[in-house]
């Protein structure tokens, strides 16, 4: 810079120094905005990246519990079918077994809750014959 020749050096140098005081402040002043500019690009950024992995997970988990809800789905139509088929083959059996000896169909119609009492003790003490013994 030049020095005007009809100040004196002392106004030359404020003048100078305020100069420089005005560049370093529009200085800092373009330096806060680019920081702020880069500071909400990397929010915006980040916040992107967020929601598309939540997105991702939220649809992971949803494939997850469709895949598990079809797989119950199936295994309780098997179970219930055999079940079905299990029960339909005793019922022959016990048809069977009541039409062979005379009395038993009479009265497990009329007290069904002889049968089940009948049926029970057996089944318990099949249980305790049958169980292993522990060793000693």
């Amino acid at each position: 810079m030049k020095m005007k020749k009809n100040k004196s050096l002392k106004d030359n140098i404020e003048d100078q120094v305020a100069s420089s005081m005005d560049d370093v402040k529009s200085g800092y002043k373009d330096a806060e905005e680019k920081t702020l500019e880069a500071v909400s690009s990397a929010k915006d950024s980040v916040v992107t990246w967020v929601e598309e992995g939540v997105s991702n997970i939220k649809e992971g988990t949803h494939h997850l519990m469709d895949d598990a809800k079809e797989t119950y789905d199936k295994t309780a139509k098997s179970i219930d079918k055999n079940v079905k088929h299990g029960l339909r083959q005793y019922n022959v059996k016990a048809q069977e077994f009541a039409d062979k000896v005379p009395g038993v169909g009479d009265t497990v119609i009329r007290y069904p809750w002889v049968a089940i009492t009948v049926s029970l003790l057996i089944g318990i003490a099949l249980g305790f014959f049958l169980k292993p013994r522990r060793r000693a």
